[in-house]
């Protein structure tokens, strides 16, 4: 059966608040938050988006449950 549009909205929202604050308990407890600038609200998709230092990326990449990659880099030259 054809679950209405609304319903998989709301499970992906959902989702993506758990992967947050999975995230965000990990970076925690791992004393991690003092190397994280910034933090992406939850959306629709289970994707947590992170400004970070390296060894985040990295602590991230080992930890199960988590799928880290990086993404091209933003800065730009002034």
């Amino acid at each position: 059966p054809q679950r209405d549009r609304r319903a998989l909205h709301q499970a992906g929202c959902a989702e993506s608040h758990r992967l947050r604050d999975s995230v965000l308990h990990y970076l925690q407890s791992h004393q991690l938050m003092n190397a994280v600038k910034w933090v992406s609200e939850p959306g629709s998709l289970p994707m947590v988006t992170l400004r970070c230092q390296e060894r985040v990326l990295e602590r991230l990449r080992k930890a199960p449950g988590f799928e880290a990659g990086r993404s091209l880099s933003l800065e730009l030259p002034s």
